[in-house]
């Protein structure tokens, strides 16, 4: 792990987890609450999807940034995670840079090589 890495201060909003990706009757996150819930994630642990994700964006770090016209810049993750029932999942994770070294959680959905 690099030093940049260590620095960065990740923030994961709870409603992001439990009302948006967890939520299986969400109208834009149905679809991807029924594939997180299959691997054993849950609405009542929202902690383990939050530590996770933080954990697949360091382990997969650089990643890659993308900077849109308007907005801050994001930087996208893409790669493995092991789920709570032990299966390995792909999933790619969008992150805003807020700052240098601060990143704010935005969306994560499955990912196929």
């Amino acid at each position: 792990m690099t030093d940049a890495v260590e620095a960065i201060v990740w923030t994961v909003a709870w409603p992001k987890i439990v009302s948006y990706l967890l939520n299986p009757a969400h109208t834009d996150g149905a679809s991807k609450a029924k594939y997180l819930l299959a691997f054993g994630y849950a609405a009542e642990e929202p902690e383990r999807l939050a530590g996770d994700l933080v954990k697949h964006a360091v382990d997969h770090w650089p990643g890659r940034t993308v900077v849109r016209p308007i907005g801050l810049p994001r930087r996208v993750f893409e790669g493995p995670v092991t789920a709570p029932d032990g299966r390995v999942i792909s999933l790619r994770s969008v992150w805003e840079i807020t700052h240098d070294t601060e990143m704010r959680f935005l969306t994560a959905y499955p990912w196929k090589p």
